[in-house]
């Protein structure tokens, strides 16, 4: 099969981007595609009659139509979205039909289908005439292989329920469970053979899988059963129709509220329906009406407005699928299907208002998922841990590795940080009945001394090894744990692409630079609205040249004009013929990218050499250690980051506090990542309940939503660092200390 995302790691021009507006509350307003001049056709399959109509039909409409209007009306007339809109009327020879007609009315795009069984038949006729099929419900896991032209929005549930399995699992630490799916529907079984994988890397014992089929209306006699057994959880897999009964019928039956219900794909709908019965049950979700990302409560307003009702999961998803495709439409400059499907397949970290959306390489959604929980008969985000409160960390023995920067250049500026970060999180898990133990290497401020000690640290037989902040050194390093089969978990490196790189043993704390990048340039350009723009760069350095990279696809994607970029060598001490260049072209804005030793040389020589204040300094991954290190320079400089001490999420203020209790001052990033990585690995050892890399780091993949001081945290699949509903943070230099923007 042609895999479709050849280049899936090459982020996509974002033609769509969501810029914040600096105008003092978080209101969004979206940079429409530069579509192409002629008006384009799009299919839509919906069910607007039968069964599936309100719970997934009529929200998909809506979410569809809102999201056409919007980028017709910022288009001004010059080339509009057109909708040929068909009833799939809730059955599969509908939807084939449907499907059909569109196709032979020539159309090069359709979207909707919800129901995956449906698109398991119905797609395949779109595919087969090559003609793009975007579902933005569908989720049975694994159905995007059916072809290059097939793409879904819903997150697959062999992503959802894992990652909602673990989290539910952790707090509510469930032993024993019951199961009961629709044996009929796609979706449904797909469904339960994803939560039952999950429970048994859990270590949860099924008692029963309990099964019906699609339009049963009675389910005692499996709940019944169910209830004898006791369970400590029960999970439901079915669509809405049978959910909802299946919930009420539990009710009425007298399960008790001791027995967790388990629902992936709960929503307000069904909620509604079942009433007191689905009070305290658990949903997995890909979006909510709660969460803060750029855009989504701009979109939850407008909906509101416009409909007169609150906004479903599946209207989101679908105002967030078009577009996606209209993005795709506008850097395709073509409405020709395969130019559509290529540039659909680039899509990487694009904004929706489900969060910063990619494909994987076939064609499925890559993006956060949700837990949530209904309280007072309303959706929650799901938590039952008081934020002031750390778990008991009940887990074996380990002596972890530590190789980070003692002596060098590099040791204030990064490893000194994190070695202070991760000690704070030892002591603290320890007094929590942990029994952590580090040893320690000098990695030296050197290629060479990151992987020596990388090497005796394996030779040593650490079952993982943290450390390693500079992604130069990383790329040379890690690979020697990697043949080794331990973990290596970098807290700081954050250049693009490197745990997938190096290997599945590689993860990473760092928010890399194609996350960090698109956010800070997006906001920071809403609010300065900088036009011409300079850069200067490490080209000797792995993580300032993939910084470079990313922000000149970011500038590119807001139509900035780069009007130089200037590059050095790590280790030069004088930037001056690059800064007088710099000087003369009269950029509003000079991005830096760097490490802490050349960083602070460039801001310093940029003040001497009287570079205006009007070219506001924009330098990624800046510090109150530079800032206080260069002085007045430094003043009204910008930065990205992914964490600040000035942030409330839960724990954070009371690191910030243990910390300077400790240590005297305030922390800076590195440490805070450090803490983090430490607590994240330490659940990880937990839930292996082993000192077997190969079980911890498995078990690290599967970290989800995990509470730590950086937001709840994610891995995706190759590693990498997600921090769920945190946005990129702006901060500034004022008065000589870095301040929210």
């Amino acid at each position: 099969m042609y895999m479709k995302k050849i280049t899936i790691f090459t982020s996509v021009l974002a033609i769509i981007a969501l810029a914040v507006a600096f105008s003092g509350c978080d209101r969004i307003a979206p940079l429409m595609p530069q579509m192409i001049d002629e008006d384009i056709t799009i299919g839509v399959v919906v069910s607007l009659t039968g069964k599936d109509a309100e719970p997934y039909g009529l929200p998909m409409k809506r979410g569809f139509l809102m999201a056409r209007d919007e980028i017709n009306n910022a288009m001004h007339g010059s080339g509009n979205i057109k909708f040929i809109l068909e009833d799939d009327k809730s059955s599969e020879e509908g939807a084939i039909a449907a499907v059909q007609r569109l196709v032979d009315r020539g159309v090069p795009a359709i979207v909707g289908i919800a129901i995956s069984d449906y698109l398991e038949d119905a797609f395949p006729v779109a595919q087969d005439a090559g003609i793009v099929a975007f579902s933005s419900v569908s989720s049975a896991a694994g159905l995007s292989s059916i072809g290059d032209y097939v793409f879904r929005t819903g997150l697959a549930v062999d992503i959802v329920n894992p990652s909602g399995v673990m989290l539910t699992h952790e707090q509510l630490g469930y032993k024993k469970v019951a199961l009961i799916y629709d044996a009929a529907d796609t979706y449904s079984v797909s469904s339960n053979d994803e939560l039952k994988k999950a429970l048994e890397a859990n270590n949860v014992t099924i008692l029963t899988e309990q099964t019906f089929e699609t339009k049963d209306i009675d389910f005692r006699t499996q709940l019944t059963s169910i209830k004898d057994m006791g369970p400590d959880a029960l999970f439901i897999s079915a669509l809405s129709v049978e959910m909802t009964q299946v919930i009420i019928q539990a009710g009425e039956l007298g399960i008790p509220d001791t027995v967790q219900l388990i629902v992936p794909d709960l929503t307000a709908a069904e909620i509604q329906q079942a009433g007191a019965a689905a009070e305290g049950a658990i949903a997995f979700s890909g979006w909510t009406s709660l969460s803060n990302i750029p855009g989504n409560q701009d979109f939850i307003q407008k909906y509101r407005a416009k409909y007169r009702i609150e906004a479903e999961p599946w209207a989101a998803q679908s105002y967030a699928t078009l577009n996606i495709l209209a993005a795709a439409i506008g850097k395709a400059q073509s409405a020709d299907s395969a130019a559509i499907r290529d540039a659909l397949a680039q899509t990487m970290d694009f904004p929706t208002i489900l969060g910063n959306f990619s494909f994987d390489p076939n064609g499925e959604a890559v993006y956060d998922p949700i837990v949530l929980m209904v309280k007072d008969g309303k959706l929650q985000l799901f938590s039952v841990m008081p934020d002031d409160e750390m778990p008991s960390m009940a887990m074996p023995e380990v002596t972890i590795g530590v190789a980070v920067a003692q002596t060098g250049e590099n040791a204030e500026p990064y490893g000194l940080p994190m070695k202070r970060g991760l000690e704070l999180a030892r002591d603290q898990l320890n007094m929590q009945g942990a029994n952590i133990q580090f040893v320690y290497v000098d990695a030296m401020s050197t290629i060479e001394g990151g992987k020596a000690a990388v090497q005796e640290l394996v030779n040593k037989g650490v079952p993982a090894i943290v450390g390693i902040g500079i992604s130069t050194h990383l790329k040379q390093a890690f690979p020697i744990a990697q043949e080794a089969g331990v973990v290596a978990f970098s807290p700081i490196s954050s250049a693009a692409g490197l745990s997938k790189e190096v290997g599945d043993y590689v993860f990473r704390a760092g928010i890399a630079t194609n996350i960090l990048v698109p956010g800070g340039v997006a906001k920071t350009h809403a609010a300065l609205n900088y036009e011409n723009v300079a850069l200067i760069y490490d080209e000797a350095d792995t993580y300032s040249t993939s910084l470079k990279e990313e922000l000149e696809k970011a500038l590119a994607a807001a139509n900035v004009n780069i009007l130089t970029v200037e590059k050095y060598k790590t280790g030069e001490t004088d930037f001056n013929m690059q800064l007088t260049n710099i000087k003369n072209m009269e950029p509003d804005a000079l991005f830096v990218a760097s490490l802490s030793r050349e960083m602070k040389q460039i801001i310093t020589q940029a003040g001497t050499l009287g570079i205006p204040a009007s070219s506001r300094l924009i330098v990624p991954d800046l510090t109150n250690s530079e800032v206080e290190a260069v002085g007045e320079a430094a003043e009204n400089a910008i930065t990205f980051a992914g964490w600040s001490s000035l942030t409330d999420t839960p724990k954070n203020q009371a690191f910030v506090q243990s910390y300077m209790d400790e240590h005297g001052f305030t922390p800076g990033p590195w440490a805070a990542q450090a803490f983090a990585t430490l607590n994240i690995l330490a659940n990880a050892i937990a839930k292996a309940g082993s000192t077997d890399s190969a079980a911890i780091r498995d078990a690290l993949a599967m970290t989800s939503h995990f509470p730590t001081i950086l937001g709840p945290f994610s891995f995706d699949p190759y590693g990498e660092a997600i921090y769920e509903d945190i946005e990129t943070i702006v901060l500034t230099v004022k008065d000589g200390v870095l301040q929210n923007f």
